[in-house]
């Protein structure tokens, strides 16, 4: 099972998951499930767009089961989603320090775009 480092712990971040961002052409059948097989991310009346590359990246947001609204921190982390393990905010081979690149990506501001 991959398991991508990354700061969420050390520095208690939820960015990627509060909400969760995918790309706007995500299928549906990667949604994540928990042990019973119902969904865990419950799509949300929005999508996201980043402020710097609004033209060409569009984001469905999603509300995840699992994320403990008060803390950020994640319910069941040793049990979450391959997709869940294989996001970081880092990249391995970047010139950037891990706290350059955790700052660099969590400071992107995004446009919601609300839909009924």
């Amino acid at each position: 099972m991959v398991n991508k480092s990354g700061p969420c712990l050390e520095k208690e971040c939820s960015w990627c998951c509060d909400p969760v961002k995918v790309p706007a052409l995500f299928p549906d059948d990667k949604l994540p499930v928990d042990k019973d097989g119902n969904k865990i991310w419950h799509e949300r009346n929005e999508m996201l767009a980043p402020k710097d590359d609004f033209e060409n990246t569009k984001l469905k947001s999603y509300k995840c089961d699992n994320l403990d609204e008060k803390t950020g921190k994640c319910k069941d982390y040793e049990n979450r989603p391959e997709i869940c393990r294989e996001t970081s905010c880092l990249k391995e081979k970047s010139e950037l320090s891990k706290d350059e690149q955790h700052k660099k990506v969590t400071s992107r501001e995004f446009l919601r775009l609300r839909f009924k």
